[in-house]
């Protein structure tokens, strides 16, 4: 696989909203791509949601494992881009995104005691739910067309989950088993690209060209509450999205393009005791 040539000036400013065209970027062979307006949405904030598991990880946790009832979930980002193409050769256009390792945790309480289910994601990884190609999604890719430019999306929540009203145990987490949550913590990191790809016949990418970056992430911090009911929570202004940087170009990391997208089983839980003035 190659990745592109050239790299647009670093001098070259964007602005997030911006209808003004950006820099033409030189893909290998001749092409030329060129971000005619690119739209970056940003939302602060948290809520607490029903939990929805995604349906490519039912049935692989252990049967006697019940997935969590509620997630904190935030209101996320909303990325478009409108695409000019032009030369030869099948290219794609989309967006692709990978999960930077992270660390997590749910805050439990029974009584005077007080403890954390804390997740990890050990390794970065793909952020995908297509079974075909780099993409975020079948939904964030589009064919290049010379003819005609070409608009792309990508919407992301990230949220953490947890039990609600009391913690059901399971495999390693047996001890907060009928705990009661009360707060959360912790960071989700994501880097997003806005690509060009020419795939081989299995989808697999033999050439990048990057054309935008965004460097993004999550805080959760908040406090649950509520009865038997549904949970409230209560949200400091420092939580949800914060957008660490964005330029064009591939920036200052490079996506993991392979492999299986994230999803719960790949992240490690484990339960930490909390001293008293941690509760």
């Amino acid at each position: 696989m190659t990745d592109q040539p050239f790299q647009p000036p670093q001098s070259v400013r964007t602005e997030k909203g911006s209808a003004v065209a950006y820099p033409e970027v030189a893909g290998p062979r001749g092409q030329r791509f060129q971000v005619l307006s690119l739209e970056l949405g940003f939302a602060s904030g948290l809520a607490a949601q029903a939990n929805q598991p995604d349906s490519d990880d039912e049935g692989v946790a252990d049967a006697a494992t019940e997935q969590p009832s509620h997630a904190i979930g935030s209101f996320g980002v909303d990325f478009k881009a409108c695409v000019k193409f032009a030369g030869n050769e099948q290219w794609k256009i989309g967006w692709v995104q990978t999960a930077e390792s992270a660390d997590f945790w749910v805050r439990y309480r029974n009584g005077a005691r007080a403890a954390r289910q804390r997740t990890t994601l050990p390794q970065r990884m793909r952020d995908s739910d297509t079974a075909k190609g780099c993409w975020y999604g079948d939904e964030s890719r589009s064919k290049a067309d010379p003819d005609d430019p070409v608009t792309v999306d990508l919407m992301d929540d990230p949220v953490i989950t947890f039990h609600y009203p009391r913690h059901t145990g399971g495999p390693g987490l047996e001890e907060l088993e009928g705990w009661t949550p009360t707060g959360c913590g912790g960071e989700k990191e994501f880097w997003t690209w806005l690509v060009a790809v020419r795939e081989d016949h299995d989808h697999r990418p033999m050439d990048v060209v990057y054309l935008h970056h965004i460097h993004w992430k999550v805080v959760f911090d908040c406090v649950i509450g509520g009865g038997d009911g549904e949970p409230a929570v209560t949200v400091p202004a420092t939580s949800g999205v914060v957008l660490i940087g964005e330029g064009v170009g591939k920036g200052g990391a490079t996506p993991v393009l392979d492999g299986p997208g994230v999803l719960p089983r790949f992240e490690v839980n484990r339960v930490e005791q909390l001293p008293d003035e941690q509760r």
